[in-house]
């Protein structure tokens, strides 16, 4: 897995572009000796429209021995059949081209480890059936084209470690996840996907999932199982709630902004500095200096009544008109965390961040001081 995967699971806009800084000067295909260097063969960058099969092998003596094909950057809208040739190819790239088709010759690259398909115009009959076939693939980016479906090929590739499928129109996800066992990183956001299934529990060797930009309300209680987790994105969904199970995945990132989970209740969360008003009404309250009307005038009997107490059990302040707003997400009938609104006399009362998941377990004993256990189990949580 690519080792800078735990950082870059943020916005999905910009996620699989990799190679769109380049200069294209150059007019259709001007081959030279240096296109082919050790077991490469570099057309990247040439504006070509049509690669030509016969100047192709012309200028490639022996294709066996070739492992790298890079074809990216260009306006090609399909491959020639003799691609089959190159059958020691164990890396193609083909990302940032207007590319249409794949040819079925492609499936008989048997030892093909990496395929790279990124921002072209393939749809949900672009890819041949055939493409089943690349048993050996560990890497398809099909990010950024015109796909309707999760490619039912790809669940016949045992042996995929990461699969990009980032700013589609992908709706629907069939419930058959259980076949991808090692897929380490599954890249989804920026579709159109409004449920998960319950499959999705058995890729337990899953550590990076980015479901961003989607309309998702919920996620199946499965995803408890997925125990090598590490980064979460779900920003930019319909969120309202998350599964209880959510609590036991030993997450680093979960990323949440952007829903209704967090909108509704962030958005206003800012800490007041109390008045010298509120501040010597405290002061009274706390060490319960005796007041009445022969000392003070009603009007402040009447606001030194009006204290509200500090929701924290350890904490014996009071708060008048500022106070500490503070998440706290309690189990709903054992089916979700709802997010509960607290109000803390400061943010001294919490030594956690804003965000806590609380588990209704710890009801009976101080429920409402702060979770140091959840706190250190999410340890990057972007809320906005």
């Amino acid at each position: 897995m690519a080792a800078a995967a735990l950082t870059t699971a943020e916005d999905y806009e910009g996620d699989y572009d990799l190679d769109d800084d380049f200069d294209d000067d150059e007019d259709d295909c001007n081959f030279s000796s240096e296109t082919v260097l050790g077991d490469t063969v570099d057309y990247s960058h040439r504006n070509i429209s049509i690669l030509d099969p016969n100047e192709l092998l012309t200028l490639v003596k022996n294709p066996n021995r070739i492992k790298n094909f890079q074809l990216n950057s260009n306006q090609l809208l399909t491959l020639p059949s003799q691609i089959e040739q190159f059958q020691s190819l164990v890396t193609m790239e083909l990302s940032n081209n207007q590319l249409v088709q794949l040819p079925a010759e492609l499936s008989l690259l048997k030892n093909l480890k990496n395929l790279y398909l990124k921002n072209n115009s393939l749809d949900d009959f672009s890819l041949p059936k055939e493409l089943e076939l690349l048993k050996q693939l560990e890497v398809i980016n099909l990010g950024g084209n015109r796909l309707k479906q999760f490619p039912y090929q790809l669940f016949q590739m045992i042996n995929l470690k990461e699969v990009y499928l980032g700013s589609n129109q992908i709706a629907f996800l069939p419930d058959l996840f259980q076949t991808l066992i090692k897929v380490e990183v599954l890249y989804m956001g920026g579709n159109q996907i409004g449920n998960v299934p319950d499959s999705i529990g058995y890729m337990r060797s899953l550590v990076v999932l980015n479901l961003s930009g989607n309309r998702l309300r919920t996620l199946p209680r499965s995803i408890s199982r997925l125990g090598r987790l590490k980064s979460l994105s779900l920003h930019n969904n319909q969120f309202s709630a998350l599964p209880p199970d959510i609590i036991r995945l030993d997450l680093q990132e979960l990323s949440l902004r952007n829903n209704p989970l967090v909108v509704r209740f962030v958005r206003d969360l800012t800490y007041d500095v109390p008045t010298l008003k509120e501040l010597a009404g405290r002061t009274i309250k706390l060490h319960k200096i005796c007041y009445d009307d022969q000392s003070i005038p009603r009007s402040l009997i009447e606001y030194l009544n009006a204290a509200k107490s500090c929701l924290n059990p350890k904490c014996k302040g009071v708060y008048f008109e500022s106070c500490h707003k503070n998440i706290k997400f309690v189990d709903f009938c054992g089916k979700f965390y709802l997010p509960l609104l607290q109000f803390l006399c400061s943010p001294a009362c919490t030594s956690t961040p804003t965000f806590q998941m609380t588990s209704s377990d710890s009801d009976d004993n101080s429920d409402d001081v702060p979770n140091k256990d959840m706190s250190s189990k999410f340890k990057k949580v972007l809320l906005g």
